[in-house]
């Protein structure tokens, strides 16, 4: 019965690896780095906007950069704090016309997310151009590991609130599976700022104070397994408005924006290799173990009952009857003589 027995062993111990893949050792991997650093880049060639260095409407190359950068101290200490896998990350972004300064845009943000939801939570430091703000329950910067086929609230900088993102079909990118989102805001104020009055088509005698609106359609490329945005594209459209009788609606920015080729081909060769061994940790490996597992467990079963149906069957003999045969057959092919 020895035989049976190490077969049985064997399968638990396969069964035991299984379990331990799917649900120790894929936890363990499928979470967000603490020390994260990325940097995507975002262009328009044929953007139309009040240019701020000439003071009127101009039109060219627009470029949004956006970095993300893990502060694995402040990590470390939210986690004892609150006993739970979270991770904070400063991202900051800018968007301009040219190099110089100042950008026509920045946003500078601060918040805290779980590691394997993506999910904004509570954060004392959370804040936004230097502003306490909650980003809590929103996606920031990428999506959930194992992301669905539904609808994800995502923040946006701009309009400093999440929006729906809906799920529309599924799109391979450079030979990579990815879920597509998207969601829309409509045209609504979100700041005021001084221009000159000239801009709405009166005499520039003076600056006014004029509101600001914005709208966007933004679509997202998600890599499902990881949850990582390998393409973004906005549609957004910026204008201000004068109270003043006879003032006409001026372009503060129109652009339609999507990430570089060199931004999207740097996604899909970091993310396309860790999606596949995740995804092997998470379904085939444990579910190959698995199977063979359950096959010696039962081909173990099945021997050791045959033994029992055979009571003549002695697996010590057995072994004894192998062991004399080779011996013998041994002293034979050394004339004899044992070694």
């Amino acid at each position: 019965m020895r035989k049976a027995a190490t077969v049985i062993g064997l399968g638990a111990f396969f069964l035991t690896m299984a379990l331990l893949l799917k649900f120790y050792a894929y936890d363990k991997l499928a979470v967000v780095p603490l020390d994260q650093n990325t940097r995507q880049t975002v262009v328009d060639n044929n953007a139309t906007f009040f240019d701020a260095d000439t003071v009127k409407a101009a039109s060219g190359k627009l470029t949004t950069i956006a970095t993300v950068i893990g502060d694995k101290g402040a990590s470390e200490a939210l986690q004892d704090s609150t006993g739970k896998d979270v991770a904070v990350f400063n991202k900051g972004q800018t968007t301009d016309n040219n190099d110089e300064a100042p950008p026509m845009d920045a946003l500078q943000q601060t918040f805290a997310i779980d590691r394997y939801t993506g999910k904004a939570i509570a954060y004392p430091g959370a804040k936004q151009n230097g502003k306490a703000i909650d980003y809590k329950g929103s996606q920031i910067i990428k999506f959930p590991f194992q992301t669905q086929k539904e609808t994800y609230q995502y923040w946006d900088g701009t309009a400093s609130k999440p929006m729906d993102m809906k799920y529309v079909g599924t799109e391979d990118i450079r030979g990579l599976k990815t879920y597509k989102f998207q969601g829309s805001l409509p045209l609504e104020k979100f700041r005021e700022q001084e221009v000159p009055r000239g801009l709405f088509g009166l005499p520039d005698t003076h600056g006014v104070v004029a509101d600001r609106l914005y709208q966007n359609t933004r679509t997202l490329w998600i890599e499902p397994e990881t949850g990582v945005i390998v393409k973004l594209q906005e549609q957004q459209h910026q204008e201000l408005r004068n109270p003043e009788a006879g003032a006409k609606p001026a372009n503060a920015v129109t652009t339609n924006s999507i990430f570089t080729d060199a931004t999207i081909k740097q996604n899909v060769d970091d993310y396309k290799t860790k999606a596949m061994l995740l995804k092997i940790l998470r379904i085939w490996a444990p579910l190959g173990l698995g199977i063979l597992g359950v096959l010696l467990i039962l081909g173990g079963i099945a021997m050791s009952l045959v033994g029992r149906r055979n009571p003549d069957y002695d697996e010590d003999e057995q072994y004894a009857g192998l062991d004399e045969t080779f011996e013998t057959r041994r002293g034979r092919a050394t004339g004899g003589q044992t070694i």
